[in-house]
């Protein structure tokens, strides 16, 4: 009978290890298609500013949106990002390398960061600038939208 008991404590033990290894696996698999969600609208959002559009940014941006980004000199919200969209007609000159970095994701909240190498403004204007880049994105109603955008100059090599 104690045998018994034993046996059953430990199938069910194995049970347990099971299931808690099928939640790991669904939460992987979850975070790597949130990654590659993300990632494909980060390179749609570089696409578009290299053709002189946001849209894409702004029809992906959260209405909370906030952002403090190199060279601006304070954060700013979902307002200003649209009033720049008429500044970047005609301006579609930029180049831009962008290299993933890293992804962490909990729950409907993610946080991509990526470096971009710039070398032409959107002017045309040749450049050597590098950049440390974050977005945090949330997803609401189904969908990704970025809620926070922060990045940092740095040294180019």
């Amino acid at each position: 009978m104690i045998a018994r008991f034993k046996m059953l404590a430990l199938l069910g033990l194995a049970g347990l290890g099971a299931t808690a290894c099928l939640a790991a696996v669904e939460t992987k698999d979850a975070a790597i298609e949130a990654r590659d969600t993300i990632w494909a609208k980060e390179m749609a959002i570089y696409a578009g500013r290299s053709h002189g559009m946001v849209d894409f940014y702004i029809a992906n941006a959260s209405p909370n949106f906030l952002a403090w980004t190199a060279g601006t000199p304070a954060p700013f919200r979902i307002d200003k990002l649209r009033a720049g969209k008429p500044a970047m007609v005609g301006k579609d000159k930029e180049i831009i390398k962008t290299v993933f970095r890293d992804f962490s994701l909990s729950g409907d909240t993610a946080i991509i960061y990526y470096v971009n190498h710039r070398t032409r403004l959107p002017d045309g204007t040749v450049v050597d600038q590098t950049y440390d880049n974050i977005h945090v994105w949330q997803k609401t109603q189904g969908d990704w939208k970025v809620l926070a955008s922060m990045s940092r100059p740095m040294p180019t090599p």
